[in-house]
């Protein structure tokens, strides 16, 4: 008794959990549409960078970044070393800025993972249940069950995989496919084609359409 009891007080807990979340997401991903285009507005040619685009800048890793931190150490204690035109002050102000924008990407990295994460639990969760629903359904189909069939068939297409028309089947897979038409172990169709015939032989087009049940 007490065990189910446990079980019980631990599915309403992560139900609960589950509904939290939800409205975190729901209010997080507002928030994101709220700021992105602010973003995309102060980042200018951000949102447009290419690939290519994007491998010539220099991006700020960790020997970047401290690179960087140290240059700029060097400039402001010394001065009377740099170029007339380099305003330190503006360099400590543009890094104070940079960081902001390098801790916000380094945040939103981890609120990534972390939502990704309870992405694939949760899709691995529904994708159980739906094959749950597609095994009750074939199983009904087998047994003939009125309405069965079409609602079984309308799941059944996304475990088909399309044949490839570019290349010909060879003779030994063809006959297999033969023989499952045969004993009704397949669906489909098989057409051949003979293209410009000769007494040699012409050019056969061979379309082979077979399901496997």
């Amino acid at each position: 008794m007490g065990g189910r009891q446990a079980k019980k007080n631990q599915a309403v807990t992560k139900k609960d959990r589950m509904e939290v979340l939800n409205s975190h997401a729901v209010e997080i991903n507002r928030y994101l549409q709220s700021k992105r285009q602010f973003l995309t507005d102060a980042g200018k040619l951000g949102a447009n960078l290419t690939g290519k685009e994007r491998q010539r800048l220099f991006g700020a890793g960790v020997k970047n970044y401290g690179f960087i931190e140290k240059a700029y150490d060097v400039a402001r204690e010394n001065p009377d070393f740099m170029p007339p035109h380099l305003n330190i002050e503006n360099l400590a102000e543009g890094l104070r800025d940079f960081e902001n924008i390098r801790q916000l990407v380094f945040e939103l990295e981890q609120y990534l993972q972390a939502a990704s994460n309870v992405m694939i639990l949760e899709s691995d969760l529904h994708y159980h249940n739906a094959l749950r629903i597609y095994g009750s359904l074939q199983e009904q189909a087998r047994n003939r069950v009125h309405g069965a069939e079409p609602l079984f068939e309308a799941l059944r297409t996304f475990f088909k995989r399309r044949k490839r028309n570019r290349d010909a089947p060879t003779e030994k897979q063809l006959e297999k496919d033969v023989k499952k038409l045969l004993h009704g172990k397949a669906d489909g169709e098989i057409v051949i084609k003979n293209e410009s015939p000769h007494v040699t032989g012409g050019v056969h087009k061979v379309v082979d359409n077979v399901n496997e049940k």
